[in-house]
This record gives structure tokens, sequence and C-alpha cells, in this order.
């Protein structure tokens, strides 16, 4: 424990990115692209429910800390905060040992280039080898083919469709579901 009181902060490097705690001086910063329809102008989906400005500065303090209903990283690459990736693991959502993943690559132009990939491979790795995950599981709007594809090259299997699962400016949105499990893990080795 620090002196805060708080677990070990993990930060786990790959090739080209590091997921690590955000630093302080990202709040404001990760705060606005969250607000914000992303850089290209297209509109962002609308969150399911308004978390305060509070909430949100208590989670990003949290980053990179296991937490009852999630671990969340800053996601680094060229040395610069291109986005964040967690895996939510609400005991009231979730039965033990499933996390749901989730990840956000803030600006366009860093978007395409491994970082979302390689950072999801190394939260897999950690949650199955550090937090005892024995089922991930993800999902993505059904027509975004870039994110269904990182997916399936990590190994996920694609599950099924949920329709209407995400409210968006236009109205509900269908969700295609992928899940890996420790054992499809374990024979893809």
């Amino acid at each position: 424990m620090d002196a805060g009181g708080r677990g070990v902060l993990t930060e786990i490097r790959g090739r080209r990115v590091l997921l690590r705690p955000f630093r302080a001086e990202e709040f404001d910063e990760a705060l606005s692209l969250r607000r914000e329809e992303d850089r290209s102008g297209a509109k962002v989906l609308q969150r399911a429910h308004v978390v305060s400005e509070e909430a949100l500065r208590r989670r990003l303090a949290l980053s990179s800390t296991l937490t009852k209903s999630e671990i969340l990283f800053a996601l680094e690459a060229d040395g610069k905060l291109v986005g964040e990736i967690q895996a939510r693991c609400s005991e009231d959502a979730l039965p033990p040992g499933v996390f749901e993943l989730g990840i956000e690559i803030y600006d366009p132009a860093d978007r395409g280039r491994g970082f979302g990939t390689e950072a999801t491979g190394l939260i897999a790795t950690h949650l199955f080898e550090v937090e005892g995950a024995h089922r991930l599981q993800a999902s993505t709007e059904v027509g975004n083919v870039a994110m269904r594809r990182l997916l399936e090259r990590l190994g996920f299997s694609f599950e099924g469709v949920l329709r209407g699962f995400m409210s968006s400016v236009d109205g509900p949105v269908d969700h295609a579901l992928f899940g890996m499990t420790l054992a499809d893990r374990s024979g893809a080795s």
C-alpha cells in the first residue's frame, strides 16, 4: 500500500505502448476528451448515465489499481497520452473472474496504428495471469469492422449481437459481443 492506502499501482509495458496510471496533469485533458465530440467531428455515443466531474477525477486518480468495479489505465504511445483502456468487473453486474474490456483512442489520427491491438493484448494477459480472470468480453458497434478484427486477431470469438445495446445521438445502436475464456487462451498458446 502507498501512503494514501491505495494498492500498488501497475504499469504494463509493451513493445510500443505503456499502460499506466493517469497523471494528475492529464486529468483535465482526459475529462475534456470524454465530454466533447471526437476530433473528427463525429458524434460520440452518449454515456448511459451522467457521471459528475468529481467522480471521474476520483476514477482517474485510482487508475491502474484494481477497484471493486474496474481497472483503468492511461494508454501511452510515442511518449504521449493517446487513450485509455479499462476492464470493468462490477460485482453488481458480472460474476467474479469476468471482465468486460473497453478502449478509447482519443485522436482519430492515432487509430489504426496498432496501439489498440497491443494495449488490448497486454490487458488481456494481465487479467488472465495476475487478476484471476477466467473470461473476458468486449462489445463494439456492429459496423466497427476495425475493432471486430482487432478482437478476432487476439483470439476473441464472436458470440452474438446485443440489439439496441447502447444509446447514441441517433438512437439505440446494436453491438457485437466477443468473448475469450482462460481455456480458449490456454488452447491457443
